[in-house]
């Protein structure tokens, strides 16, 4: 039977997804990268497939009042 899988490789990709989005955003922000189209809209722009909660941490857009 095979082992069912835990979640963990869905985790570990998942941060590895956050870190890279984390180091492209600070570097576009800081100007020192061109943001590409491959990646969606700008963070500047609507529809940007970023995660929200990195947009928030870098400051450029403002968290939801709970």
């Amino acid at each position: 039977m095979a082992k069912r899988n835990s979640g963990s490789v869905r985790r570990r990709k998942s941060s590895d997804l956050r870190k890279q989005w984390r180091a492209i955003v600070e570097a576009w922000k800081q100007g020192h990268l061109e943001w590409q189209g491959a990646w969606g809209p700008a963070p500047n722009e609507a529809g940007c497939l970023c995660p929200r909660t990195i947009l928030v941490e870098q400051g450029l857009v403002v968290a939801e009042a709970a």
